[in-house]
Formats: C-alpha cells, sequence, structure tokens
C-alpha cells in the first residue's frame, strides 16, 4: 500500500478533527451511547483498528445510523443493490505476499513476521447499509440478558479486569509502581460518561505493562512515544466503550494530549495505523480479562 493511501485515511480523519468545534474537541472516536464498532453485514465480525476509525468517520460525515457496513459484491449476496452515485468509505486488508528470506528488509507497504512471511495492505471499499436498497437487518438472537445496556455492566467489566482502582484526589493515572488506577471520587465527574470514558483511559494505560502486553511505543516513535501512548489510550478506550454500547467523551486532558499527538499524525501518516491497532490489541485484552464478546 503507497503512503497515499495511509495519507488519504489519516487526512479523512484529521478533516474531522480540524472542523469540529474547538470548544468541544470532539473526534470521530468520541461517540453517543449506542453506538457500536462497526460490523460486517456479510460476516458479522466487528472491523478492527483503523478500519473502525475510518468506518466511524465515513459515518459521521455522512450521518449515517447504522454500523452494518460491507463492500459492493458482498451486498449483491444479499441480493441487495449499492444506489447509484452512492459513494464508499476506505478500508485496509492485508494480503499475503511470498518472502525470499526471514530476513528480507520490508518495502513501505509491507508487514513483516517472525517466520519470515510478508504482508502487503491493500486498500478496499465499503457501503454503509443506509446507502443500499433491498436489505434488511437480521433480529439479534443473543439473548436479551447478553447485551450491555447499562453502566452497571461497565463496573462489572472493569471488576472482571482485576486491575485495582483508588478513588481519592483530583488526578486520573495509571501510576506503574505500585501498578494501579487512581480515579478522583466519582462524584467528582461532571457526568457517568465522563467517569467511564476516563477510566477506560486509564485501563488502556493499564494494560501497556509489562508484565501484560509491555507496550514500548519508544522503538516506532522515538521522543514522540508519549504522545503516542496517549493516542491508543484515546483510541482504545472508545472501542472499549463501543463494545458496551457506552458513550466516549473526551478525556478530561484530551485538549493537552491533542496538542502532542496532532503533530505526530500530521508528520507521520502511518501513525494513525499503529496507534489504532495497538488500541484493537488493549482492547481485545481487557475483553478477554472479562471474557466478555462485543460481537454477542
Amino acid at each position: 500500500m503507497t503512503t497515499s493511501i495511509y495519507s488519504r485515511v489519516t487526512d479523512a480523519i484529521l478533516a474531522q478533527i480540524d472542523t469540529a468545534d474547538p470548544a468541544s474537541w470532539i473526534c470521530p472516536w468520541h461517540r453517543s451511547a449506542g453506538s457500536g464498532l462497526p460490523t460486517n453485514a456479510l460476516t458479522q465480525r466487528t472491523y478492527r483498528g483503523i478500519n473502525v476509525l475510518s468506518l466511524w468517520c465515513g459515518a459521521r460525515l455522512n450521518g449515517f445510523a447504522t454500523d452494518q457496513w460491507a463492500t459492493y459484491r458482498q451486498w449483491t449476496d444479499f441480493g441487495a443493490q449499492v444506489r447509484r452515485g452512492e459513494t464508499g468509505t476506505l478500508v485496509v486488508f492485508y494480503k499475503d505476499i511470498p518472502a525470499p528470506s526471514a530476513t528480507r528488509a520490508t518495502s513501505s507497504g509491507e508487514a513483516g513476521c517472525d517466520d519470515g512471511r510478508r504482508f502487503v495492505a491493500k486498500a478496499s471499499t465499503v457501503f454503509n447499509a443506509a446507502q443500499v436498497d433491498n436489505w434488511t437487518k437480521p433480529e439479534d438472537t443473543a439473548p436479551f440478558d447478553a447485551v450491555p445496556n447499562s453502566y452497571l455492566e461497565f463496573d462489572a467489566f472493569v471488576a472482571g479486569t482485576g486491575a485495582t482502582i483508588r478513588h481519592g484526589g483530583d488526578q486520573a493515572a495509571y501510576a506503574p509502581v505500585p501498578d494501579e488506577i487512581r480515579m478522583p471520587p466519582r462524584a467528582r465527574f461532571h457526568s457517568t460518561e465522563g467517569y467511564t470514558a476516563t477510566l477506560a483511559h486509564e485501563l488502556i494505560h493499564w494494560t501497556g505493562a509489562k508484565h501484560r502486553l509491555n507496550r514500548d511505543l519508544s522503538t516506532r516513535f522515538g521522543t514522540k512515544a508519549y504522545a503516542a501512548e496517549e493516542l491508543v489510550a484515546e483510541i482504545g478506550s472508545a472501542f472499549v466503550l463501543a463494545s458496551l454500547n457506552l458513550s466516549a467523551e473526551p478525556h478530561p486532558n484530551h485538549a493537552a494530549y491533542m496538542a502532542g499527538w496532532l503533530p505526530l499524525l500530521r508528520s507521520d501518516p502511518r501513525a494513525l495505523f499503529t496507534t489504532a491497532a495497538r488500541a484493537s490489541i488493549a482492547a481485545d485484552y481487557l475483553r478477554i480479562l472479562t471474557q466478555h464478546d462485543p460481537a454477542r
């Protein structure tokens, strides 16, 4: 995948940030309650990483109210028809390609595995269910009590991670020593949504500890590793909350963090791909800990 494709996705997301009301600092991953993870209408698998952000961005830009997406061919397999003149949204997938040796350096559009396999990134176009005719979403067959629909579910999710949460003071942070999350009392937050979004943000930081995911971004980002980690926490918390059908609000320090990671995104179009991938891994890690399945 050429750098121009990385730039197309990143630029589309940056455009939404740039045109947002500066007083609100709204980003495409700040979602209202009930807005879940984008899902492929044919496979019913949720999209991951940068594709989540790209599809959230496309949905917000066009006012789509559904999280169901599919390619033109997949909609045709349903017997549905993408309406003439509709514009699709970009997603990215990786295709396995032969590699002469495990030590071969990767090119600008490739990713590598330890076993010598190489993958080249390709772009694809998907359309939202709101852009097609002759399709009806299948009924959700999950038991009612399996659908998370309250902030009590969030509390259960947090408890299931096993993270140590200490309430007190006026600052939210993850403290590597003694490996605990520190949160102001709930009463200090203006809303329940603000509390859950902040705690989800700190939980993503918590996943990066050496004895968990060992997320060290310094090799990839050097002196900008702190800004990249904050972006991972921003996006990862949104992924967690979307899987629980809860609102994702800006972190209290969001404006300050933006000053760190916005220049990073503008100078490095691939940074968003890397941080979104790490955010997906962190959100999956928390889900596995709690045995919570957002795909239902």
